[in-house]
């Protein structure tokens, strides 16, 4: 049934995009603007990534509609500019994109019930309204509307079923007084658990991340505020069929001009909600990512204050950022506190601060070899060994993620990176594939992947799927902005080059798999350049063998403190001319 629809609604779309003739009046001309815009937008994957590009289509349907409610197209203009707001949510993931591809649908169902695709709009908010921002009463309501208000229509059959889906959501005033509405059942002993809270704080923006136990639903509003009455904007995000663990505090102070604090609550007994108290905004976006489960909530803006007076010393743990932060940071000397409120760049190329980050670990064991040999256990001594050098050659401080084998988050890696104001970051990890034959190193920065092979390392660095790749980079494309990708690239060249010339002069068979592009988790978000270095196939036996060996492990360290130093030279040589 679904598979129909999505095919029935691409025919539809494509019906509406077919090349019109030539048109007379103002509002012929509106629409056939508009429909050439969304065309544009449609083939160009560049011009996708851009939010103005959306909006302006948006605009120009639901303009045409304004300005012209009687004109034969106008439905046709409401449909598409929901459909262009909804492929804006699926980039964005702001909920005000999602609401408003509701409103649109909404207008359509609303001002034109004639149309035959008033049912389907009704159809669709519901499905913007309970996939997307988990309002199941109202999307109850617009199921119910499409299949009593077009019982002939062809949504009507899975308007029916989602109507029978959802009965428990039924809200009060549409049960009537002879209908019992049923209540909420009470979440079971499984049902999923708030189980942590956590935060921390970089120059561009405050991210909040509250783990759960399972996959949950959630909606998450924005409260503007009222400054005459002393009241700030709040942020608050609700985890539905939640409960909430015993160690997560009601509330944490946080104070970094940004975020005044966090508090937690339950105003309902399958519902935790999380309000973000704040001293002004600029953007917000929240997504979820897995293993483990965790809703995201970034928050970017001018902050109020500078940010370094809201961070303690580093030798102290960091509140609120959980114990695998402040265990990091608490290996930073005091006297070498970084100054994490000024920009992470280097000057004139010098190479202050450089974290280095030990792929998986803990329960995470990354790739496992033929013998047995487990990727974190590599990675964690090729970072040693890596770290060392860099301090002993360069004279730069070098921050591990980690120093043991301890889980840590993937999004935690770079927020590291960016709290102690790090030039660079260099994540190590052993590549895998299914092909036991495989050999040879490649060297990743962040960017949307230009081929399978390249999606396929990232889902199994991200623990995802290849699907979830493909929704990664539309998802979380808008985190990229400040990610150096231009220097990551030529960072990654250098690397690349150095471990293959190097790695070459012991090992003749060594194959250059080149640079490549990929959305990875481990990279997301940072403020410095950053890459992936995947230093053999642990999944060969031979390479499997080589990488257990400290005579690899010191080839390797030597290529990538060689490509660090090239990088830092010629970072020099353009700052001084």
């Amino acid at each position: 049934m679904k598979s129909f629809f999505h095919i029935a609604g691409f025919l539809l779309l494509l019906v509406f995009l077919l090349p019109l003739p030539a048109m007379a009046d103002a509002g012929d001309q509106a629409f056939e603007n508009a429909k050439n815009a969304y065309q544009q937008l449609q083939s160009s994957t560049r011009d996708k990534l851009y939010r103005e590009n959306w909006v302006r289509v948006v605009e120009g349907f639901e303009g045409l509609a304004r300005s012209y409610p009687s004109h034969s197209r106008a439905d046709d203009a409401l449909y598409l500019g929901a459909k262009a707001s909804e492929g804006l949510y699926a980039i964005s993931r702001r909920a005000e994109d999602a609401r408003q591809a509701v409103a649109l649908y909404d207008r359509l169902a609303a001002g034109y019930p004639q149309s035959n695709l008033a049912d389907d709009a009704c159809y669709l908010a519901g499905l913007v309204l309970e996939k997307h921002l988990s309002n199941r009463p109202e999307a109850y309501m617009r199921y119910k509307r499409a299949a009593d208000n077009h019982p002939r229509g062809d949504m009507t059959s899975l308007c029916r079923d989602a109507e029978k889906r959802l009965r428990r959501y039924m809200p009060a005033e549409a049960a009537g007084v002879s209908v019992a509405v049923p209540a909420v059942s009470t979440p079971s002993s499984g049902a999923v658990k708030v189980s942590q809270v956590r935060h921390w704080s970089s120059p561009d923006y405050t991210r909040v991340v509250i783990e759960t136990t399972g996959p949950a639903g959630y909606a998450a509003n924005l409260l503007q505020g009222n400054k005459k009455a002393g009241q700030p904007p709040r942020l608050y995000v609700d985890v539905k069929g939640g409960t909430l663990g015993t160690g997560v505090p009601a509330t944490q102070k946080v104070g970094d001009g940004l975020l005044r604090e966090i508090r937690v609550g339950r105003p309902a007994r399958d519902q935790v909600r999380v309000v973000l108290d704040l001293e002004t905004y600029g953007d917000y976006k929240v997504f979820t990512l897995e293993n483990p489960q965790r809703i995201v909530i970034d928050v970017s803006g001018k902050r109020t204050a500078t940010l370094e007076a809201a961070i303690p010393e580093l030798h102290a743990p960091v509140a609120g950022t959980g114990d695998a932060i402040g265990k990091v940071l608490a290996k930073t000397p005091k006297e070498k506190k970084p100054e994490v409120a000024v920009p992470a760049a280097s000057v004139n190329g010098r190479l202050r601060r450089i974290v280095v980050d030990a792929g998986h670990g803990g329960k995470d064991p990354g790739a496992i070899g033929p013998s047995g040999v487990m990727e974190k256990d590599v990675t964690l001594a090729m970072a040693r060994r890596l770290a060392e050098r860099l301090e002993k050659e360069l004279g730069c401080q070098v921050v591990l993620t980690r120093d043991k084998d301890i889980y840590l988050p993937l999004e935690e890696r770079t927020a590291i990176a960016n709290r102690v104001g790090a030039d660079l970051f260099i994540s190590i990890h052993a590549n895998a594939s299914t092909n036991r034959n495989a050999t040879g190193v490649e060297t990743y920065y962040l960017n949307f992947s230009k081929n399978d092979k390249a999606a396929a390392v990232a889902a199994r660095e991200n623990g995802t799927s290849l699907k979830q790749v493909s929704d990664l980079e539309l998802i979380l494309f808008d985190l990229m902005a400040n990610a150096k990708i231009n220097e990551s690239s030529r960072l990654a060249a250098e690397i690349q080059k150095a471990m293959v010339d190097h790695l070459g002069r012991h090992y003749p068979d060594v194959k250059n798999h080149g640079v490549r592009q990929g959305p990875f988790y481990v990279l997301l978000g940072a403020n410095m350049p950053s890459v992936l270095v995947e230093t053999a196939f642990i999944s060969n036996k031979m390479e499997e063998s080589r990488l257990n060996s400290d005579k690899y492990q010191d080839h390797a360290a030597t290529a990538i403190v060689r490509a660090v130093r090239s990088y830092a030279h010629d970072s020099r040589t353009v700052a001084t001319k």
